[in-house]
């Protein structure tokens, strides 16, 4: 697994991009600490989604609430245990890797609600069409049968075109 190594807070900031998969920050580091940076990267659109596990020698419980509040997801006490350390590493990628999962299934479902929308409005329309062509067919039979009735009598014609005017 590659790992990048930054010097101070300022330098983690400018390093990180959407592809790294997790980030462990040390709370006292030069130039700003770990808090800080934690919110930075939280306030980060592109960034915010990645797990952050803090790593401090404070075991007091205001500090851990300060981190969880910073947007830590999950912190290390120092001395760092290495099979912690991955343990709480793996359940925060996996827990990442199902946020993925979740955004990119409603990114395709809102495509399909988007191109299903349209296919609707289309048929909407065609069928708007067809309703019209369908008036005017029935228009074009009553004007047909009232011509043909004209020609066979002519005061049934006439009251034809009575009645068509009080409707």
């Amino acid at each position: 697994h590659d790992s990048e190594i930054a010097e101070s807070g300022e330098q983690a900031i400018k390093m990180l991009s959407h592809d790294f998969d997790l980030v462990l920050l040390d709370v006292m580091m030069p130039g700003i600490d770990g808090f800080e940076t934690a919110k930075r990267i939280r306030v980060n659109k592109e960034m915010n989604g990645i797990p952050i596990i803090m790593v401090t020698a404070l075991g007091d419980k205001e500090s851990r609430l300060k981190a969880v509040e910073a947007g830590a997801n999950d912190f290390i006490s120092k001395p760092v245990d290495i099979t912690e350390l991955n343990v709480r590493s793996q359940a925060q990628l996996k827990i990442k890797e199902a946020q993925e999962t979740i955004k990119n299934h409603n990114q395709i479902l809102e495509e399909t609600v988007q191109r299903r929308t349209m296919e609707l409005r289309h048929a909407l329309t065609d069928l708007s069409k067809e309703q019209e062509r369908t008036h005017d067919a029935h228009l074009d039979t009553i004007v047909r049968l009232s011509t043909a009735a004209e020609y066979k009598d002519e005061d049934t014609a006439i009251h034809i075109h009575r009645m068509s005017r009080y409707c």
